[in-house]
This record gives structure tokens, C-alpha cells and sequence, in this order.
């Protein structure tokens, strides 16, 4: 989850300054901390894990991977693993594929640039955790799982622009269950589309992650050109502001 600065309230700031007194200053091992952590988290970070949960459950039943387009620091991406560990164990087809750069923004289109807010908007925008941090976490996944020996979460390095079709190449096999989009900016939101969408079988889903954002319009445009908005049914939760979905 990306935060806009010039968005941030008084209120906001010092909720967060508040979160992190409050973590340092309870008792108990990280360990202990990391169990209750219901006790430190927003409602904001909490709504949107449940987002993520009530959408797949949408797709538990549909064949495919689950690809996320835009890893940042991981939240999304290891929400899948779990949840997949959890109510499918013994489903190994099932990959959590995540592209990034792992940097930030290659480059920017004109088309983010011309109205686009977000003070994020810039080469190297928005650059989240280390490759080499996610596969540290990945290791910690895989120590507590079924099927621990057969390899769950894949990370791809690079510009999605290029890795994209480089990867659908290499695993003609693929089958994508759930596109989560949250690349922010244009080209590589049309890229991963045009990509992934022929691999998408009736009853999976697409999310949009910055859809109807002034902040980040390139979404919203390459959406509208690759799918056209007035033949999806987009549908949103009522506890996050951001996130929508179409089934397919």
C-alpha cells in the first residue's frame, strides 16, 4: 500500500506516528507482536486485506494462476500465498506470479504525465522491497506449508513491457485465474492486458487497482483501450476506496 504525501491529513500523520509508539512500546516478542497484529493494524491496511480475501474465494474454483502485476512491498502478494496455502493445500498448479521492477517506475507515458496528481509520477517511482528481501520472505513462506518442496510464489524482475510476453513464451502452459493490476501508470497496464487476457478463461477475474484515479489515469485509459469500460461490469467493496473488479 503506497501512501500520497500531499494527501496525508494532520490527523493522518499523527495516527501513523501513533501506530509506531504503540508497536515499540508493547510488550512481547516480534514474535508476539506479529500474532496480534490486529492490535497495530489500520482499519485501512485490515479492509483491504478482506478485499483481497472475498476475491478469492471468487476464484477458488477456477483453474489458473494468480498473477499480480506491481508487487511493491509484498502485501498482496504474499495474502495470496497464504490464502491459497490455506483453503487449497493441496492445489500446486496454482502459482502467485508477481512482476516489478523491484526499483520503481521505468518511465512514464504522456498519457500519465498529462493529468495525472500523484507526486509519485517519475523514473523510479513508487520503488517498494528488494528482490532479494521478497525472497527472504518467500523462504519464511515456504517454511510453514503444505507441499513446501513444490515451489508457490515466483518473482519476475524487470519491465513488465518485456517480461510479460518473455514469460508467457517460456510457460506456454499458463492458465490465469486472477490479473490483479496495480502498475499504476499506462504502457505496462496495456502490456500485462493484452498479455495476459488470452489466458484468462470465463469466471476469472481482473482487478483494478488504481481504476477511476485521477492520481494514476494511464489505468483507467488502458483499460478502456484494451477491454473497453462499457462492456465490463465493474463492481467494487463497500470498505475500500480503490480496488474493483470484472469477471470475466
Amino acid at each position: 500500500m503506497f501512501r500520497e504525501p500531499k494527501y496525508q491529513s494532520d490527523k493522518d500523520l499523527a495516527q501513523m506516528d501513533l501506530t509506531e509508539k504503540v508497536f515499540l512500546a508493547s510488550s512481547g516478542s516480534t514474535i508476539d507482536k506479529i500474532d496480534a497484529f490486529t492490535k497495530f493494524v489500520s482499519r485501512r491496511t485490515l479492509a483491504k486485506f478482506l478485499v483481497r480475501q472475498e476475491i478469492f474465494h471468487k476464484i477458488l474454483t477456477v483453474n489458473g494462476s494468480i498473477i499480480e502485476c506491481g508487487v511493491l512491498n509484498g502485501a498482496g502478494l504474499f495474502t495470496y500465498a497464504h490464502l491459497s496455502a490455506i483453503f487449497e493445500p493441496v492445489n500446486h498448479t496454482r502459482k502467485i506470479i508477481g512482476f516489478d521492477t523491484f526499483g520503481g517506475f521505468e518511465s512514464i507515458n504522456e498519457k500519465d504525465l498529462s493529468t495525472g496528481t500523484s507526486s509519485h509520477l517519475s523514473a523510479g517511482g513508487l520503488a517498494g522491497s528488494s528482490l532479494e528481501e521478497l525472497q527472504l520472505a518467500i523462504e519464511l513462506f515456504d517454511s510453514n506449508r503444505p507441499l513446501s518442496h513444490i515451489p508457490k510464489i515466483e518473482l519476475v524482475k524487470g519491465d513488465i513491457i518485456k517480461t510479460a510476453p518473455e514469460y508467457l513464451k517460456n510457460n506456454p502452459h499458463l492458465v490465469v485465474s486472477l490479473l490483479y493490476l496495480d502498475l499504476d501508470i499506462y504502457s505496462p497496464t496495456k502490456v500485462a492486458l493484452e498479455t495476459f487476457l488470452p489466458r484468462m478463461p470465463k469466471g476469472a477475474i481482473i482487478v483494478f487497482d488504481e481504476l477511476n484515479t485521477q492520481s494514476f489515469p494511464g489505468e483507467t485509459l488502458a483499460v478502456d483501450e484494451v477491454l473497453g469500460l462499457r462492456n465490463l461490469k465493474i463492481e467494487r467493496f463497500t470498505i475500500d476506496p480503490y480496488i474493483s473488479y470484472c469477471v470475466l
